[in-house]
């Protein structure tokens, strides 16, 4: 009997364990099991739209307005002078910076001058028998003339036969060859154009120079101009008279400028135009990079985003239902790290995550936080 009950458990218990097993899935039946799509977690913005002011930033480098090329017009040897034209050295307008010898022509002019007072002097006698009216005049300006001063202006004749007198006899050629003379030995002393600095030399003290041949060069420190780029949308934007604030990425300082040229070509692969902003101060140095900021009217009814959202096709990504979609909007302006824009919905949930997969009709999940 007792057997009889054991036998009847084991039964019971083996029919359990069959169920059991056949109620568990298979494998197989477990792997083609689909599995539940979970969205990638983004961080979403939500843009207003408002008036947003708008300032054009351009980098560029800076050229002074006044550059002198510094080269010999005579020939002669440069004397002592240029043992100061260095450099980094200074000069005010109207000085000296260069010398040529002069001796050898001075003497030469000399001799032309007094060859002219010597022909006035010759004709005297005729212009008091023949031209009366005109004796004291020109007797005058003899008197008066100095060959170790400039020429005087030549009197004016006072009928046509006195002109014609005069030029028969040699007198204007006489007199406008030492005119030349006096313009020629002028250039053996050269004096600075403005006040500015010297920027390079090719110049020795004793050199023998040549006519044309190169000394050095000098630039004004007293204004700049800065050269940059504008696009082709802001030449309305951007007149002459323009104001705009400069900066330095080295330098602490702030200078302020003004627009004075807009460049007549445009560039063909950028599409922009050259810019030139007029700008001075004494830390100024020619081939300094400054960044000029122009203030231009404000955006209305537009919004601003992080600029790393819009792709070059001026695309973003916004969440509706939990998926990705692309949107094509209008960028107004690009400045610094923002860009914006307008053809965005207020409330729209922008994507603000940078997702390097992200295709259109992607799932994700906003994150509440």
């Amino acid at each position: 009997m007792k057997k009889t009950i054991l036998i009847s458990i084991a039964i019971v218990l083996s029919l359990i364990a069959v169920f059991a097993v056949k109620a568990l899935p298979s494998k197989d039946e477990s792997k083609n099991k689909p599995e539940q799509k979970k969205g990638l977690l983004v961080d979403v913005i939500y843009p207003e739209a408002g008036n947003i002011e708008h300032t054009y930033s351009a980098t560029g480098k800076i050229r002074a307005v006044n550059r002198f090329e510094i080269f010999a017009q005579v020939e002669g040897q440069l004397l002592p002078s240029a043992l100061q034209f260095k450099e980094g050295n200074t000069y005010n307008k109207g000085e000296v910076i260069l010398e040529l010898d002069q001796q050898e022509y001075n003497m030469s002019l000399l001799a032309q001058k007094s060859d002219f007072i010597t022909l006035l002097t010759s004709i005297l006698p005729d212009i008091k028998s023949d031209y009366p009216d005109s004796y004291s005049i020109w007797r005058n300006y003899v008197l008066q003339l100095d060959v170790n001063k400039s020429l005087a202006d030549i009197p004016n004749p006072k009928s046509e036969q006195e002109k014609f007198y005069l030029y028969g006899k040699g007198i204007y050629k006489s007199y406008y060859n030492v005119r030349s003379g006096e313009e020629k030995l002028q250039k053996y002393t050269i004096r600075a154009p403005f006040n500015g600095v010297v920027t390079s030399v090719s110049a020795e003290a004793g050199t023998a120079v040549r006519p044309g041949a190169a000394l050095g060069t000098m630039l004004s420190t007293e204004a700049y101009d800065l050269e940059i780029t504008i696009p082709l949308a802001s030449m309305g934007k951007i007149d002459v008279g323009t104001q705009a604030k400069l900066h330095s990425s080295e330098l602490p300082n702030n200078w302020t400028g003004k627009v004075v040229r807009v460049g007549g070509d445009i560039d063909e692969q950028s599409q922009s135009v050259k810019l030139f902003i007029r700008t001075q101060g004494k830390q100024l140095k020619e081939g300094m990079y400054l960044t000029a900021d122009i203030q231009q009217a404000p955006f209305i009814g537009t919004m601003s985003l992080p600029r790393k959202m819009i792709n070059d096709q001026n695309q973003l990504f916004v969440v509706e239902n939990n998926q990705l979609k692309k949107l094509q909007v209008e960028v107004l302006s690009r400045q610094g790290d923002l860009a914006i824009i307008k053809g965005l919905n207020e409330g729209t949930a922008v994507l603000s995550t940078v997702v390097k997969s992200a295709y259109h009709g992607m799932p994700v999940r906003i994150n509440q936080q």
